[in-house]
């Protein structure tokens, strides 16, 4: 089960305050360790819809409390049996629950810089970036479509396969073909991309 929430802007201080008051007082604590309000917002809508998630699909009530692996991928305290991720940008936050190992990524539109793309993408991606066609967009915004969504399905094949970041960036992808399949939501009007990976 995957969702995603694209109505964060509107989250003010007062709503903040009252969604906080909804989450565990550890999860609290680690979301007023962020300064900013936005990353705030964004840290306790993803946690909320997380909260919400495994309330309607396993009726689980209690708070949720996490442990976390060796490479620092969370779990469920007592509940082995799901798994979870979650992500948030500054456009939305997304959560994926499933019976299986899942990870996903969510990322806002904007993120093309030349060095960076260079220096994450294979010579077969980068050629992907210069092809790109996305209707109604011009060649530039096209290609930071398809930038945004390389990057997330390389994000979210890290977070399932619980490595974090990896030196070889430019071709985690291939590494993993077969292996791996993606699920990938663009929303240009709301300026995000989500991609989610399971293994097949």
């Amino acid at each position: 089960m995957i969702r995603i929430n694209d109505d964060i802007a509107g989250i003010t201080e007062e709503r903040l305050e009252e969604m906080l008051e909804l989450m565990p007082p550890w999860r609290r604590e680690v979301t007023l360790r962020y300064k900013r309000h936005g990353s705030r917002r964004e840290s306790a809508a993803a946690f909320l819809l997380l909260q919400d998630m495994v309330r309607e699909e396993y009726g689980i009530t209690e708070p949720l409390a996490f442990e976390y692996g060796d490479l620092g991928k969370p779990h469920l305290i007592g509940h082995d049996d799901i798994h979870f991720n979650m992500s948030h940008c500054r456009n939305a936050v997304a959560c994926a629950v499933a019976e299986h190992p899942v990870g996903i990524d969510i990322e806002s539109l904007g993120r093309y810089r030349k060095p960076l793309a260079e220096y994450t993408l294979s010579k077969d991606e980068l050629q992907q970036l210069s092809h790109a066609a996305y209707e109604g967009l011009s060649a530039e915004e096209s290609r930071d479509v398809a930038f945004v969504t390389l990057w997330t399905k390389k994000e979210a094949l890290l977070k399932l396969v619980g490595t974090g970041i990896v030196s070889d960036l430019k071709n985690i992808l291939q590494q993993h073909d077969g292996s791996v399949t993606f699920e990938t939501v663009v929303d240009i009007p709301k300026r995000y991309v989500c991609t989610v990976a399971y293994y097949v």
